[in-house]
């Protein structure tokens, strides 16, 4: 009896405060949660995972089937081993039409564009290269014009989209007018004109953390620990834990740079010796290359510049390394031995389920060295899972539409 009261007790403090509708809004999220990290689920069970009665579960799942937030699916399937009586439970599970979420990345070198289900089914993408010149109103044009052309596209008016998702690499937020506001990453004005231009909801985060939640994959569990790496001309990081990106991350994903890689190893203003911003950065592999390259040293990236340095670019050193020029596998292994202590060491200390590399566009020749080197500096039993991104170039947007189906779905309880 007293078990009881202490319960009603905690409850009531719970509670006192809080609104019918932050209630309801609260309870329809730990349902959208418990099915998107399960799939589809009974009713039943979602009432043992979350305390909660059967008749409250019933009430509640059957206004969001009723509002098209969740389907139901059928019975589930016989399990032969545990063989129960009487009619066999109905799942339901998040019905992925229900609305349509846009999602945008501006990223060092381009914008990806984007229109999805909520379970990030494409429907319409497109790509623009940029530079660090391009103007900040040529961005916004090109997202909002694109934007408006997918809608018309697909017969969809603002009411059935969710929102627009927008990502911008950290080397991008000065060019987007991005301000640090109370500790907090703030893109305000690039929203106010978003907002202003589409008539639908915002939302601005950096693209670090949102290709860090694009790639959670529940399949492997309901909770996870990954750590996302992202290469560029800077070098950034974001941490999952239990599924949250971790907030320390918002502002300072770059502090992976100051990370040693190499004792002694070059130097760089403002950074140890040996860190990763002055040993793996492609500025670094350049410059390397640069140092050596010469019809003797790198014979065949000097057939494809065409005998000139001026002609150089990543995918013709790509090309020569996975050749086997000799010049540019000694440097390129050299910085993949160097990454490889930075991914277990990462993997290690934030007891990570997964690595994920970003940004990398790295060949076969090149992933299969990695992970060689990995496998000869840990052993087998402490090998860390390693994946490659699947939100490259014109599939980026997709983790944009994560951060509009994150903050306009799940968050809200599928209430907007």
């Amino acid at each position: 009896m007293w078990g009881l009261i202490q319960r009603k007790a905690c409850f009531i403090m719970e509670t006192k405060g809080i609104s019918k509708l932050d209630l309801k809004r609260r309870n329809r999220k730990q349902i959208l949660r418990v099915i998107r990290e399960n799939g589809p689920t009974s009713r039943v069970d979602i009432a043992a995972k979350l305390a909660l009665t059967r008749a409250a579960v019933t009430i509640i799942t059957n206004e969001m089937i009723a509002q098209g937030v969740l389907e139901e699916l059928g019975e589930a399937p016989i399990d032969y081993e545990h063989l129960q009586k009487g009619r066999r439970k109905i799942l339901i599970g998040i019905n992925a039409n229900y609305k349509f979420v846009l999602g945008a990345m501006i990223n060092e070198n381009n914008i990806s564009v984007g229109l999805s289900t909520i379970d990030g089914e494409i429907l319409d993408k497109e790509l623009l290269n940029i530079n660090a010149k391009t103007d900040q109103q040529d961005i916004i044009s090109f997202i909002a014009n694109t934007c408006h052309k997918m809608m018309k596209n697909s017969n969809l008016t603002s009411k059935q989209v969710l929102g627009l998702g927008i990502g911008v690499v950290p080397t991008r937020w000065e060019q987007m007018r991005a301000e640090v506001e109370n500790g907090k990453l703030s893109f305000s004005k690039l929203r106010f004109m978003m907002e202003l231009e589409l008539n639908i909801h915002v939302e601005c985060a950096n693209a670090v953390g949102l290709y860090a939640l694009a790639n959670l994959e529940f399949t492997d569990g309901p909770r996870q620990n990954l750590v996302l790496l992202h290469s560029g001309a800077q070098y950034n990081c974001a941490v999952i834990t239990d599924n949250d990106l971790q907030a320390d991350y918002e502002i300072h994903s770059d502090n992976i740079e100051k990370c040693i890689v190499r004792r002694n190893g070059r130097k760089a203003p403002g950074f140890p010796d040996g860190s990763i911003y002055a040993e793996l950065t492609p500025t670094v592999f350049e410059s390397r290359v640069k140092e050596i390259f010469s019809e003797d040293q790198t014979p065949i990236l000097y057939k494809a510049c065409d005998c000139k340095w001026s002609n150089f670019d990543f995918k013709k050193a790509k090309y020569s390394y996975e050749e086997g020029d000799k010049g540019v596998v000694t440097i390129m292994n050299d910085m993949l031995d160097m990454l490889a202590i930075a991914i277990y060491n990462l993997a290690v200390t934030h007891f990570s389920n997964r690595v994920v590399l970003q940004n990398y566009g790295f060949g076969e020749g090149t992933k299969a060295y990695l992970m060689k080197t990995l496998l000869n500096l840990v052993g087998e039993e402490n090998m860390p899972k390693i994946a490659f991104s699947n939100f490259e170039n014109e599939r980026s947007f997709l983790a944009g539409c994560t951060l509009a189906t994150e903050k306009m779905f799940y968050e809200a309880g599928g209430l907007n």
